[in-house]
């Protein structure tokens, strides 16, 4: 299987947007506000978008954020969206966006990746465990609006 890690173009959302409805398949999504967050992402200097190509199709994307960071003292890399087509799991599609993912943090001077996950994704879990993360905070939320 010849497939390729690359940076995403406005042309990917399409296959995105059919990645995050198997990502959240309880919320309703809504394509043209998840437009407006894609394309910011792409226009901004705070992030970086990569996805897995497989003959002509995105199989997998994966979201990285820039901070700066107290606790780590330092520049950090924060994922906050991954997602690899759930027929095509396990076969190392999440590993190599994870490894781009280093090499682009490194680029940023990033000392540390961090991410979060939900409660329910338990394979997710024992996916990052196995690349090396380790669980060590809670993630809080409210909305404001």
């Amino acid at each position: 299987m010849d497939i390729q890690i690359r940076e995403v173009n406005r042309e990917d959302f399409d296959g995105v947007f059919s990645l995050f409805k198997q990502l959240w398949p309880d919320k309703q999504l809504y394509k043209e506000d998840m437009f407006t967050v894609y394309s910011r992402g792409l226009e901004g200097n705070n992030d970086k978008y990569i996805c897995a190509v497989y003959d002509g199709k995105v199989i997998g994307f994966c979201a990285i954020a820039f901070m700066n960071s107290f606790w780590q003292e330092g520049r950090i890399a924060y994922i906050y969206a991954m997602v690899v087509d759930e027929v095509l799991k396990g076969q190392g599609i999440g590993t190599r966006l994870l490894n781009e993912a280093y090499s682009i943090a490194g680029v940023q001077g990033c000392k540390k990746i961090e991410l979060d996950s939900g409660f329910h994704r338990e394979a997710a879990h024992k996916f990052y465990e196995k690349n090396s993360y380790v669980k060590r905070a809670y993630l809080f939320s409210k909305d404001i609006t």
